[in-house]
Formats: C-alpha cells, structure tokens, sequence
C-alpha cells in the first residue's frame, strides 16, 4: 500500500484526470462545482465545462469607491486575456461590493491569514497592480506573477512604476500641480498604466441582488407623492472634509426640488446619521424621505437604481450610479474633475474663478470654502436637465 506523502503530482493526476477537469473554472476542492450541484452535471459529459487560460490578480486596495471605479477595467482584463480567472485582492471593507460581480472569480481580503499564503505559493500569469500605493505595491511584488504591470516595491521600500504609464501616473499623484493641469479620466490615465486599450473600459460594475431589487422597488412603491425621485447622496467620506456640499445648501436644495414637484431620497452611510435627521427635521410636511444609513452595497446600488437622478460629492456614489446607468450631478472642490467619468450621463459642478479647486487639501481655511460657493439653484437647473432627457422608466 503506498500512503499518500509518497505520491507525486503525476501520480495524484493520473488517477484524477480521466474523471475530473480539474482547470475548470467551476472547480471547488473542498465540495461539488455548483453546476454539479445544481443540475447533476459530471466532469466526464458537463457541457459546462469552462477551462481557465490565464490566471489574473488585480492588487486593488484603496477606499471603496476608488475600489468600485476600478471594476471598470475587468472588460478590458478579459478581452485582453480570454477565458481567463480573475482574482481580486482587498481590503476587508471592499469585498462585498463583488458580490454578484460575474467578471471576478474570487476575492482575496489583506486581512486574512490565507491571503498571505496564496500569494506565496500560488503562481498568477499576470499581477495587476493600478496604484503606487506602498501597500498595494508590496502586495504586487510579493505575488508570484510571470508578468507584472502597474507597480511593484523593491528591496528599498521604493515604489517601482513599470512601464511609462505608470511613471507619469505616479508623478502625478506626487504633484497638486500635475493634478490640476490634468484633463484626463482616471480610466484612460490607468488604463495607460496596465497596458489597456482604453476603449475597452466600460463602467464599474455592482450587482444588486434579487432580494436588494425587490426591497428597494417595495420601498420606493411605498413612499408618498407622485414626482420624479432625485437621490441626494449626503456624505463625502472622512478624507476631504470639503467634498461635502453644506448642510445649509443641501436644506435649500430640498426645499427648491419639492417647491419643484420633485420627491428626494437621502442616500448615505453611518457618519450621516445626523446629517440625515437633521435636514428630515427641516424639511418635515416635504416629500424627502430618508434611503438609510446602513444599507449593504447592494441595496445602496439599488436604491440608486430607483432615482431618476443623483446629486453627489466626488464619492463612492458616483461610481455607484455610473454603475447602474443614473445621471449623476457631482459636486466638486478639492480633488480632480476631470478624473471623473461620468459615461455621458451626469454633470460637473465645480466652482467658477477658484483657482484652489483639486487641491487635494484635507481641510482649508478659505471663506467661503469651494462647496460653500455651489449655489443649490444650479444644482436644481443640472437635474431638471437630466429629469429632462434621462429615461422615465424608473
């Protein structure tokens, strides 16, 4: 009898590859592949078979919302790389927003023990690392990888760009100046970095689920009044304080769209908790009713879906309704305008003779401050134009 610590690879695939298609895609290890599960398909006759080419691991870390903008660049990974797997690499706080994301394969989260052990012992055919980010770029080197784009860190704790796209891609992320003088979207500017064909970039992609969609229309259905629904994302995130449009011009725009025959939906997360009682309060009798402040990124997305237009800050909500197809009017101040893609389908609020606009400051001390200066009456006119020419199928 011959244990199994004697075996070699050949002697294990000898016995398994006449029964098992062990490169499918379907593949699990540890339990039957689903389409096994689902509809009794065997190895040996399953027209389901789907073998994988080229293995491919995007190092992608970041804040959710940069994280779901650059979801835009799986059409582009799979078109360059038929049949290939696509693994994901994250932080924690971002892997639910692949959830039903049928170009990755699986997602890989840093904080996770077995992370660290995939990547040290697995071999990708491809590393894709879109950011001079130090973490994400240590990530990247670590992999073991037969070709490698974006960055990488070396023996020195240096940042390494790969190629001439990535190295003006990181002086640029070294530079206010560069950043200002830019008038090119984070997708052609990364797709440039990865060796993409940038017309191959679509949108980001977030799929809410059977249960978001039902939740969402029920409770959409349920609110009162009969007008259009205009989402106001409230938030901007912790980084940027000034992302965030003023709570005294957002009780002036929920006042102006329901004056207007519109119905809003406040859309935000847990730090607008208050944000969202305090502009109810003000606008107690209105039609403004209020989406949440704990959604799952699928009910988020969701929700969106139901708007007939989203008024944001340079947020995850941006991404979030290029995702599903919505207008978005975006408000900006401190960072970039012209990264933004908004697909055709949005407007760029950005303050007029401000030269400080993309300054990337966490804080300022000008008075009045650049989202002080975006007056609620030409957001107002920015929606009505897209209420105008959007479709009324939602």
């Amino acid at each position: 009898m011959r244990f199994l610590s004697l075996w070699t690879t050949a002697d294990i695939r000898s016995v398994t590859e006449p029964d098992l298609k062990t490169d499918c895609r379907h593949m699990r290890w540890d339990r039957p592949c689903a389409p096994h599960k689902r509809r009794g398909k065997v190895c040996s006759s399953c027209d389901e078979y789907d073998p994988i080419q080229v293995r491919v691991l995007m190092v992608k870390l970041a804040a959710t919302g940069d994280v779901l903008r650059t979801t835009s660049f799986l059409p582009a990974i799979h078109a360059t790389w038929p049949h290939a797997k696509v693994t994901w690499l994250t932080r924690r706080s971002a892997a639910d927003l692949f959830v039903g994301n049928p170009l990755v394969d699986e997602v890989l989260t840093t904080e996770d023990a077995v992370t660290a052990a995939r990547l040290a012992t697995e071999t990708f055919d491809v590393v894709l690392c879109p950011d001079a980010d130090p973490d994400a770029a240590v990530l990247a080197a670590m992999a073991r990888g037969r070709e490698r784009r974006g960055y990488v860190r070396d023996g020195a704790g240096q940042v390494v760009p790969l190629g001439p796209g990535a190295a003006v891609w990181l002086q640029m992320g070294l530079s206010d100046a560069a950043k200002q003088a830019n008038r090119e979207t984070y997708q052609k500017l990364v797709a440039e970095v990865l060796g993409f064909d940038p017309a191959l970039v679509r949108e980001p992609i977030l799929v809410p689920s059977a249960a978001d969609t039902a939740s969402a229309e029920a409770f959409v259905a349920g609110l009162p009044g009969q007008g259009p629904l205009v989402g106001l994302n409230t938030g901007a995130g912790g980084r940027w304080a000034y992302k965030q449009w003023t709570r005294a011009h957002q009780e002036t725009f929920l006042r102006l769209c329901t004056e207007a025959g519109l119905r809003v939906l406040l859309l935000g997360g847990p730090e607008e908790v208050q944000r969202h009682a305090d502009l109810l309060a003000v606008s107690r009798g209105r039609p403004v009713y209020d989406g949440g402040n704990h959604n799952s990124y699928g009910r988020f997305a969701a929700l969106v879906d139901r708007c007939r237009v989203v008024v944001t800050s340079d947020s995850l909500a941006v991404h979030v309704a290029a995702a599903r197809k919505v207008p978005a009017v975006v408000l900006f101040g401190p960072t970039s305008a012209a990264e933004i893609e908004l697909y055709g389908r949005g407007s760029k609020i950005v303050p007029a003779d401000l030269p400080c606009v993309c300054c990337y400051l966490p804080r300022c001390d000008r008075v009045p401050h650049c989202q002080a200066l975006i007056e609620p009456g030409t957001v107002l006119a920015a929606v009505q134009h897209w209420l105008a020419v959007a479709p009324t199928n939602r």
